[in-house]
């Protein structure tokens, strides 16, 4: 009769593998990343009151928001957008508007399509001095009362950029100041650019 060999303790009683715990971002409709301007957004700015409802939506990270230095926030896409399988929108606000252009012209195999809000462009930068035209999609949404850059202007960067413009009205900088909520016609805007995303 022949032995009857036990399995090694250790492998008879290993636990069976518990399943991984599926994340938000793996039900995320579309992968979107936050990119504030200077001082970043507060909680009661509409890039913040997007992720309560779009909890998948990722902000960038950086130890200081004062200073405008656009390879600081570059290297802040970079880390948001690397664990990403798939291209992302990037939704910019004010300076970080100017960030999202410039990394979509530098990677636009990463980047699905950009939403522009109330681009500013401090000193020394100058319009010229930005890439253009874009290879993705995107819009440009501007305020008529914008301290930090006329209509006309954002109307002129969204031309060099190539990019789809839209006059949002009185609004000062869309911003928790402008009083907009969540700002839906905001929204909208989303909308209109996930129907015109690079997959």
């Amino acid at each position: 009769m022949s032995a009857v060999v036990s399995p090694p303790v250790d492998v008879a009683r290993r636990a069976p593998a518990r399943p991984r715990v599926r994340s938000v971002q793996d039900d995320a409709p579309f992968q979107g990343i936050l990119v504030p301007g200077l001082n970043g957004s507060d909680e009661h700015h509409w890039q913040s009151r997007w992720r309560e409802h779009m909890p998948w939506l990722r902000p960038i990270e950086l130890d200081d928001w004062r200073h405008p230095d656009l390879n600081l926030w570059l290297a802040a896409l970079e880390r948001a957008l690397a664990p990403l399988a798939e291209p992302a929108l990037l939704i910019g606000h004010s300076f970080g508007s100017l960030a999202c252009a410039a990394y979509a012209a530098a990677r636009p195999e990463k980047v699905a399509g950009l939403l522009l809000v109330a681009p500013a462009c401090p000193a020394p930068l100058e319009i010229e001095d930005l890439a253009g035209p874009l290879p993705v999609p995107a819009r440009v949404i501007a305020s008529t009362t914008d301290p930090w850059m006329e209509l006309e202007d954002s109307r002129r960067l969204a031309r060099h950029w190539g990019a789809a413009f839209r006059n949002g009205g009185d609004l000062g900088h869309i911003n928790a100041a402008s009083g907009v909520g969540e700002w839906r016609q905001g929204l909208q805007d989303l909308r209109w650019l996930l129907t015109q995303r690079n997959a």
